[in-house]
């Protein structure tokens, strides 16, 4: 029987498996969507249970288009950061803050006033604590103001690892997603950096590489969703992470777009580089990259439907929304949108961003809008690769799109023409899945390393070439889109942080 790996990725719009062979070939998928919620301005919660529930739901209808007794290993993709306070009988205490919330804009503000850059740097690896989505500065805010639930908590768990600790009833992190926390290359965490913070360190989980089994299926969980009892959980990583090795930025000189929830860029880089506004990664010894990632992507056109097509109802109807764009010409006639509907990560760190749409007039209509959005998000993603590729003194020859958003070849042909440059698709979309599946064939075995695992196991599509023809009017958008930003830049500071 040959060996099969599954893929789970807990997802901020969906929670997905996907079941692979050990050249990367799709066995299997299943896919279903799990509520966020928003109760307070510039909040983001979601159900840990949800979370469960439809991890058991994707890996059985998983299971059911292959064998199960060829499962060897279990590989987890998460978004991060998110927090999930885990009471002793591994139960959550309420709903987990995801990624997206900037509640903890006050405990930012503490942290760069009280821990200097150099303290960063010696005791988490990174000068860079202060944003309001960081980690420390969540569990500060979880510590001040969910006290009751925070004495309670034995743990603090990303979401993929509050899947773990259910697979296996073990409770563990990886290095990756305990940045801010651990030490990235060793997984440790530096007592006098939690005594500052005056947390208790023995709330964070060990932080194992991500390639590392970190427990077994339970008998339990084998009798729920039909895995094998002792099937290996490695323990993988980022959801980012994952993505960014499944589209192959350690193979060749290329950047990667994960064009998910929110879209994510990545260069790879000979060595780690320091750069303002993105920050440089690796996991394990595959090789560093310039990461940034955005606030800005399929979220956007999803607000964008709400707005303009609310009788699409869900799932969103690209096919329509494409047709309206179409039909106005690139540069959507002198209309340009800031995509920060939620503030922006990359490459400004801007919590008090807000959307806007720039140069309206009588002739705008909803397609101009709707093209605009579309184009927004290409400018933010060029925004990003300008900065790593200045930081890195290289210019990417192609840029590899990956994720739900690379299946539209409408959009793959606006990023290209942004970008100027070849946009390659992969074959499998599903990568986050895919980049889990890659780290388990490593910690089961079947690969040498990331590297090899990656050669062996990602293909891509036909590339979709630059239009030549729209290089101009692109041009011009793109520098506009910039000079608004700097324009309005102190027109957002005291409006609030961005619902």
């Amino acid at each position: 029987m040959k060996p099969v790996l599954l893929g789970l990725d807990i997802g901020t719009s969906n929670v997905k498996a996907g079941l692979f062979d050990a050249s990367g070939g799709l066995l299997g998928k299943a896919s279903r969507p799990v509520e966020l919620y928003s109760p307070k301005p510039g909040w983001a919660e979601q159900e840990p249970w949800a979370w469960w529930n439809a991890s058991c739901e994707v890996i059985r209808e998983a299971l059911a288009q292959a064998d199960p007794a060829g499962v060897v290993a279990v590989g987890l993709s998460g978004q991060c950061p998110g927090h999930v306070l885990v009471a002793q009988d591994q139960k959550p205490l309420g709903r987990a803050i995801i990624w997206r919330d900037q509640r903890a804009a006050e405990e930012a503000a503490w942290l760069n006033a009280h821990i200097s850059p150099a303290q960063a740097q010696e005791w988490v690896g990174t000068d860079f604590l202060g944003d309001a989505a960081c980690p420390p500065a969540r569990l500060l805010w979880l510590k001040e103001h969910e006290r009751e639930n925070w004495e309670r908590a034995s743990i603090v768990l990303q979401p993929k690892d509050f899947i773990a600790l259910l697979l296996t009833e073990r409770a563990a992190t990886d290095c990756h997603s305990a940045y801010c926390l651990a030490n990235p290359e060793t997984g440790s965490y530096n007592q006098k950096y939690f005594a500052a913070l005056d947390i208790e360190h023995g709330k964070m989980p060990p932080a194992l590489k991500p390639t590392e089994v970190m427990g077994e299926v339970t008998d339990f969980v084998s009798q729920q969703v039909g895995l094998v009892a002792g099937t290996k959980v490695i323990t993988g990583t980022i959801d980012a992470y994952c993505d960014t090795l499944a589209g192959g930025v350690m193979l060749g000189n290329r950047a990667v777009d994960v064009a998910g929830t929110s879209e994510i860029v990545s260069l790879g880089v000979a060595q780690r580089i320091a750069a303002a506004g993105v920050y440089p990664a690796r996991i394990e010894d595959s090789g560093w990259f310039l990461c940034g990632p955005t606030q800005a992507g399929g979220d956007t056109l999803r607000w964008l439907t709400d707005c303009l097509f609310p009788e699409m109802g869900r799932p969103l109807d690209f096919v329509k929304m494409e047709q309206a764009a179409r039909a106005v010409p690139p540069g959507s006639e002198g209309l340009i949108f800031l995509p920060y509907l939620h503030g922006e990560r990359a490459p400004i760190w801007n919590p008090n961003a807000k959307g806007a749409f720039i140069g309206v007039t009588g002739k705008h209509d909803h397609r101009h809008w709707t093209r605009s959005v579309y184009e927004s998000v290409a400018f933010a993603i060029r925004h990003i690769l300008d900065v790593s590729e200045a930081a890195a003194g290289k210019k990417a020859e192609e840029v590899v799109t990956c994720g739900g958003g690379s299946r539209s070849d409408f959009w793959n042909q606006i990023k290209s023409d942004v970008l100027q440059r070849p946009v390659r698709p992969t074959v499998v979309s599903e990568t986050g899945c895919l980049g889990a599946a890659i780290l388990a064939s490593v910690g089961a075995g079947l690969h040498q390393d990331i590297r090899e695992a990656c050669e062996r196991m990602i293909a891509f599509r036909d590339l979709v070439l630059p239009d030549q023809r729209h290089s101009e009017v692109y041009m011009q958008g793109y520098q506009f889109y910039r000079d608004c930003y700097t324009a309005l830049e102190p027109c957002f500071q005291g409006t609030g942080r961005a619902e």
